[in-house]
């Protein structure tokens, strides 16, 4: 009769981390020792209440050996390694005994006490009428009596101090193992997964396994510090990772890697339905309806194109870099592998971690809209380039060594451009005016109306300008939609910007641009007009959208 494989608790060890957006994949090592070849079974624990049990898997990491099964299911008990508990609680039987121990002392002490007690009472009183202190003087030994009383007392008020504070330390000790260990009889204990793994041993020896799974609570959201040259030369991005977990155990020494892949959201695309209308009474019952299984996927060192020695220095004993994230662009999501171990508690308070600095291509501009702000906006064009991806996040904005708010970047990949909006450049002013508004009503011959009206902006860029600056304007000149009426643009001075793309939205959207470039001291001026014809028994509204 085949017997049932000795189950063994075995202690783990945390090795890596990987932190998606709401989850994270979790990898622990066991070494497992088998006396002879066949069936092992081990199990470890305790696994968090939020493990994704159909994502939990075990490899062979070394030794020769076979996975047969795996499983989990939840107990309730004192949610400790196998291990720890035992050590737990041998500790808690030593501090026990130290406590045995110390009472004993207490009952030396005391004796001690009463000792002098009765010699001091004695001294005080009379013996068959003679008063022992009397004897005491005639002998001349009072005083020596008095220095042993005087010494002993204090010895033994120094060794009540001392016992008192060791057993206020030892009280505090067996707390803390009692609180770990669960508490004190009768406190609530907690549920929690423990994990089964069946294993086939080929030979006697040493067997190392890696298990891995899947935990809810656990994120990290990109954030960035920019700051951007004061002369506008150059901006630099430092990516920083904000993590925060909640999965219910603590990260301790752990390898952490961040991921933007979303494993919960799943590989395949949705199935077209059938979609058929039925009487009431035909409707399936809603349990007739299947669900999706989800499945984790354990990543080994070489899937990620990481090993041992990426990070390292190779470099002189005089010089010494600094350890750097390493990242993976895998095309649809990008890896980010911490430099050294963490330790990341599970109570849900932030960690930030530097990923690494960025230097962008930077093309700044001046940016206008007269007839919404008579003020420039500062803005640059950003392109990125390098390897480094970068991810949609928030953004401290810095120009200088001024801070000017937030911004938000978009995902970004080496060779994408964005805009910055880096505030109001007071050296750029702006002014505009109408500088001719006529109507032609229909004469004799004519029922047509004609509204001109054009406009002028001034700007001019103060001769305490660092250098030359670019300047974009853009102005809307409306657009007719409907019959009876027509717009014509007129006196668009200097010539508005005609590429493929301006030109159609200059005819869909009625949107004009100018690039010019301005000197310290120098000025421009811009105009731009329409004429309005309608039909005089037509009253056009100007309606903005």
């Amino acid at each position: 009769i085949p017997q049932e494989p000795e189950l063994r608790p075995t202690p783990t060890q945390l090795d890596r981390v990987t932190v998606y957006g709401g989850q994270a994949l979790v990898e622990r090592t066991l070494a497992v020792q088998a006396a002879e070849a066949g069936p092992v079974t081990v199990e470890i624990g305790p696994l968090p209440l939020g493990l994704d049990v159909s994502s939990f898997q075990t490899k062979v990491e070394s030794g020769e050996a076979v996975i047969q099964g795996v499983e989990t299911r939840i107990v309730t008990g004192d949610a400790l390694e196998m291990g720890e508990r035992d050590r737990l609680r041998g500790r808690q039987a030593e501090l026990l005994r130290e406590r045995r121990e110390l009472e004993s002392e207490l009952a030396s002490i005391e004796a001690g006490q009463q000792m002098v007690a009765s010699v001091i009472a004695s001294l005080a009183g009379r013996d068959g009428g003679v008063n022992l202190l009397e004897a005491a003087v005639s002998g001349g030994s009072l005083e020596a009596l008095f220095a042993f009383v005087r010494a002993r007392s204090a010895e033994l008020d120094g060794e009540m101090a001392g016992y008192e504070a060791a057993r206020e330390r030892l009280e505090q000790m067996i707390a803390e193992v009692r609180e770990q260990l669960g508490g004190e009889a009768g406190a609530p204990l907690r549920r929690y997964h423990v994990g089964r793994i069946q294993v086939w041993a080929e030979r006697p020896g040493d067997i190392e396994l890696r298990a891995s799974y899947l935990v809810a609570g656990a994120s990290w959201l990109p954030t960035y510090d920019v700051r951007v040259a004061p002369d506008l030369t150059g901006v630099t991005v430092g990516l920083v990772a904000e993590l925060r977990q909640r999965t219910g155990e603590d990260w301790g020494e752990a390898e952490i890697l961040l991921s933007t892949s979303t494993p919960s959201v799943g590989l395949d695309p949705p199935a077209l339905p059938l979609r058929i209308y039925e009487p009431l009474s035909a409707r399936q019952p809603a349990a007739a309806l299947g669900s999706l299984d989800k499945r984790g996927q354990l990543l080994d060192r070489e899937d990620l194109g990481l090993s041992e020695k990426d990070g390292g220095f190779g470099f002189a004993d005089s010089f010494r870099r600094a350890p750097e994230v390493q990242v993976q662009d895998l095309g649809l999501s990008a890896l980010f592998q911490l430099p050294d171990r963490k330790t990341i508690r599970g109570d849900g308070e932030p960690y930030r971690f530097r990923i690494r600095e960025v230097p962008l291509e930077v093309r700044p501009e001046r940016y206008l809209v007269p007839t919404l702000s008579e003020r420039a906006f500062l803005r640059a064009e950003v392109r990125l380039g390098g390897d480094t991806p970068l991810l949609p996040g928030t953004a401290k904005i810095f120009l200088g060594p001024d801070y000017l708010g937030r911004s938000s970047f978009p995902v970004l990949r080496p060779g994408d451009t964005t805009t910055l909006n880096l505030g109001v450049d007071p050296n750029l002013t702006v002014e505009w005016e109408v500088v001719k508004d006529e109507r032609d009503d229909p004469g004799l011959l004519s029922s047509t109306v004609t509204i001109t009206k054009v406009f002028r902006a001034r700007l001019k860029l103060s001769a305490a300008a660092h250098g030359p600056v670019d300047v974009l304007m853009e102005e809307v000149i409306p657009i007719s939609r409907g019959g009876g009426v027509e717009v014509k643009p007129v006196e668009v001075r200097p010539n508005a910007l005609r590429s493929e793309q301006d030109l159609r939205d200059q005819k869909e959207r009625g949107l004009y641009r100018w690039r010019l470039r301005l000197a310290p001291g120098q000025g421009q001026n811009i105009y731009w007009g329409y004429d309005l014809d309608f039909d005089e028994d037509l009253e056009p509204v100007l309606i903005e959208r």
